[in-house]
């Protein structure tokens, strides 16, 4: 009997075990429902968490958090935003059980089991006032003019006119997506000689009331710009949109990533969190926060 009583405890401690593995680095085990939500009776997720890495995908985690801990009282998640290779080597390490990345993936990295799940896309639009006699750049001439390599329209065959750069602020995730998409492959800097907008919206309103200006925008806002009188150009011959985006084609946009260390557990909040990313809840926030979804 007393044989019967130890193995029965010794299944039971290693079920509970089995549980908090599954979930990563947690106070308490956790069962997840779709979409975050607990459903059939199943108990709500709890526990704490860290998640970490990627500023680009911090807003998508932070709006996923924030609906999946309305919807679990008992679940505390934090993201703090380390950075793409920060995130993943702290995730290799066992210190995070979620990274979010803005950066396909090393060898080394998928060698270490980590299995990156696409979240979101992004796309860049490159925007000009409407007295530019531009249409087309390549994304080497868009490096050479954000750097301040070109300062006239006409080395890169407009008219003789000065190029007014309008650029995001260093705190913009627009700002680091667009340097290193667009200048780290070249290993070129930003030019200083620039106007800084804040957010999206005060880049579209410069770029359109000063002649000669050149700025980035997401997605979402190439119609702003359009109204205002400006007009976003063709990248290497193809147009910024939600669908060249999706398919690869346009060349300033990227794969957003989710990451966990091994495929995440069925049950665990890391798949609560990119399951709901990935829904149709999460869509929307992926493009409140400028994104592109890929559902």
């Amino acid at each position: 009997m007393k044989k019967m009583v130890m193995a029965a405890a010794c299944c039971m401690a290693l079920s509970a075990a089995q549980l908090v593995f599954a979930g990563g680095s947690k106070d308490n085990a956790v069962q997840a429902a779709p979409e975050g939500t607990a459903a059939g009776g199943s108990a709500a997720m709890s526990g704490t968490y860290t998640f970490g890495g990627s500023t680009t995908v911090q807003p998508i985690a932070n709006g996923v958090i924030e609906a999946l801990t309305r919807d679990n009282p008992e679940l505390r998640i934090s993201y703090e935003g380390l950075g793409s290779g920060t995130g993943l080597n702290q995730l290799a390490a066992g210190t995070l059980s979620l990274a979010g990345s803005s950066r396909e993936l090393k060898a080394s990295e998928l060698a270490e089991g980590l299995i990156p799940v696409v979240i979101a896309k992004d796309g860049i639009a490159i925007v000009v006032n409407k007295d530019v006699a531009v249409a087309n750049l390549s994304m080497q001439q868009v490096a050479a003019i954000f750097s301040g390599t070109y300062t006239n329209w006409s080395e890169v065959g407009g008219a003789d006119e000065a190029i007014y750069l309008i650029n995001r602020d260093e705190a913009s995730g627009t700002y680091s997506s667009f340097q290193e998409i667009v200048l780290d492959p070249l290993s070129a800097e930003f030019s200083r000689n620039a106007i800084v907008a804040k957010e999206n919206g005060e880049v579209a309103a410069k770029v359109a009331s000063t002649p000669g200006a050149i700025g980035y925008v997401g997605l979402g806002f190439i119609g702003e710009i359009t109204k205002a009188g400006g007009r976003a150009l063709m990248i290497d011959g193809i147009e910024p949109a939600e669908e060249t985006v999706l398919d690869g084609t346009y060349p300033i946009s990227r794969n957003l990533y989710a990451v966990t260390k091994g495929d995440a557990a069925e049950g665990s909040v890391e798949k609560a969190f990119i399951d709901y990313a990935l829904s149709a809840r999460g869509s929307v926030i992926v493009s409140d926060a400028g994104f592109v979804p890929v559902q």
